[in-house]
């Protein structure tokens, strides 16, 4: 039964206030949710509730609105303990140049279509700022990162399976929806032989190819901090499984980027020490290696097909390097200090403007295959200048951190999540909402460094350094010998 637009607001608004007021309950819960929604949110699109898939591609938003307003607002004393520093001002002054270029600009022609453009690229920058709070210690987050990885096991397996079923099986299709329309199936090649480009449990190949390189990133970084038996062997299983996902998706950027990270983590980890273990760097050298060869013998198939693709595309590797650059250039031409208004590139833009019969724009925004010139495109020069400086400052601080984490986990993963964010600063993050949420969750992981504890213990004031946070057993309110926060109302959600 397809939902009209009226009953889905109404459904939707019911839900939403359900899941709200859920979230708000337990935030730390709201976060491992939201984060395990982004990894089956496409799956539940495309297989098992395709006629609200408006309302599923908005779930894990609406968790992390009740997650955002438990944090923010309604604090707990634990929370209040602790402050992070960031530039708060600078980031302010990115919001402002966003609204007031971006969600201001009278091309846009309705509020709900401005409010829908900063939620593209400003919903998920909140989660970093909860992230660094998530975790008790260096263990609790060890296992918690190690079970998340574990999803890498049966997403990976249905994209093996994906792969082999055919492009016209009912295993390879994309989510439809209204505002975006229904896409044909991308393949290896053509006629009947033809294999589809894997999505995995995602929508589309892009989310799927982001899923394959953060989470070889985390496997990969476990490894300096896995003792267990049980968990080398499933670490080990991920790692070959999701090289081999790479290949599938067809994306020649993600299998250079996956060994353009390996190569780098394994290289540091030889030139230093990056995790706890003396023997880290063998144990990196060993996962790559079981990688690789995993790929060869049971995935063949994968890597011919990757090079047939890869022979056969119109442009070249150095061409898609440069392509970033190019859509700027473009895009230059076509706009000065004001866009076209926030959002108006995204697909779901036009689809939402029809189905609530709002006019059209006076000035339609042009088109490009690089998300750099649709930023340009939409913010005018100096939201685009304010914006990018915003993805270098998130880069700048996963090197931060990698600097000052001690050799731990922290400081392996911190290395893998620099290369994440440089690799992905020309990349898509706004059509993208998968890139979206692991590049804002990734950041926050890296600003634990900047975690200041400013609660009072009886013996006087002191303040405490993240170190000291990673090395205590728990936060200090949870032990019962912390106070509320020197500065009523504020904690970490206060930002410098």
């Amino acid at each position: 039964m397809k939902l009209t637009i009226q009953q889905m607001l109404v459904l939707g608004g019911f839900a939403s206030i359900i899941i709200v007021f859920l979230s708000m309950m337990n935030w730390r819960r709201a976060v491992h949710a939201a984060l395990i929604v982004a990894l089956l949110e496409g799956a539940i699109r495309k297989w098992v509730f395709p006629q609200g898939s408006e309302l599923v591609y908005f779930f894990k938003d609406i968790i992390l609105l009740g997650a955002y307003l438990k944090f923010f607002l309604f604090p707990d004393p634990d929370t209040r303990a602790w402050r992070l520093r960031v530039p708060g001002t600078f980031i302010f002054c990115v919001f402002v140049s966003l609204l007031i270029f971006g969600a201001f600009n009278p091309n846009i022609g309705s509020l709900l279509l401005a409010i829908y453009g900063l939620k593209i690229y400003l919903w998920y920058v909140p989660l970093a700022f909860m992230i660094p709070l998530l975790f008790k210690n260096e263990q609790h987050m060890t296992t918690l990162l190690f079970r998340y990885s574990l999803f890498a096991i049966p997403i990976c397996l249905l994209g093996v399976a994906q792969f082999f079923a055919g492009p016209d099986s009912p295993l390879n299709t994309y989510a439809t929806s209204e505002y975006g329309g229904v896409k044909s199936v991308a393949t290896f090649g053509a006629g009947q032989a033809a294999r589809a480009r894997i999505t995995g449990t995602f929508s589309y190949i892009g989310g799927h190819a982001v899923f394959v390189t953060v989470f070889f990133i985390i496997s990969l970084c476990l490894f300096t901090a896995m003792s267990g038996k049980k968990q080398m062997v499933l670490l080990f299983a991920n790692l070959p499984l999701l090289l081999a996902n790479a290949f599938m998706t067809g994306s020649r950027g993600t299998v250079l980027f996956l060994l353009v990270i390996g190569g780098v983590v394994g290289l540091t980890s030889s030139m230093m020490n990056i995790g706890k273990n003396k023997s880290t760097f063998l144990y990196l050298i060993m996962a790559i290696v079981v990688s690789i060869a995993g790929v060869s013998i049971f995935f063949e198939k994968a890597v011919q097909a990757f090079e047939i693709r890869r022979k056969t595309a119109d442009d070249s590797t150095a061409g898609r390097i440069w392509h970033p650059a190019w859509a700027v250039l473009e895009a230059a031409k076509e706009v000065d200090i004001m866009g076209f208004g926030i959002g108006m590139s995204h697909p779901a833009s036009n689809g939402i403007r029809n189905a609530l019969h709002i006019d059209q724009p006076k000035r339609v925004c042009p088109l490009y295959d690089a998300e750099t010139g649709q930023v340009l495109a939409e913010l005018g020069w100096f939201a685009f200048l304010m914006w990018y400086g915003f993805r270098v400052m998130m880069l700048f601080h996963c090197w931060e951190a990698f600097k000052r984490f001690p050799p731990s986990v922290y400081r392996s993963l911190a290395l893998g999540f620099f290369c994440y964010h440089l690799v992905m600063m020309p990349a898509g993050m706004t059509l993208n909402h998968t890139a979206n949420v692991f590049l804002c969750a990734t950041w926050g992981f890296c600003l634990i460094p900047r975690l200041e504890c400013i609660v009072r213990r009886r013996n006087g004031a002191v303040n405490s350094t993240p170190n000291d946070r990673l090395a205590e057993p728990s936060l200090p309110a949870r032990r019962g010998r912390g106070v509320p926060s020197t500065q009523p109302g504020r904690g970490i959600h206060s930002v410098r």
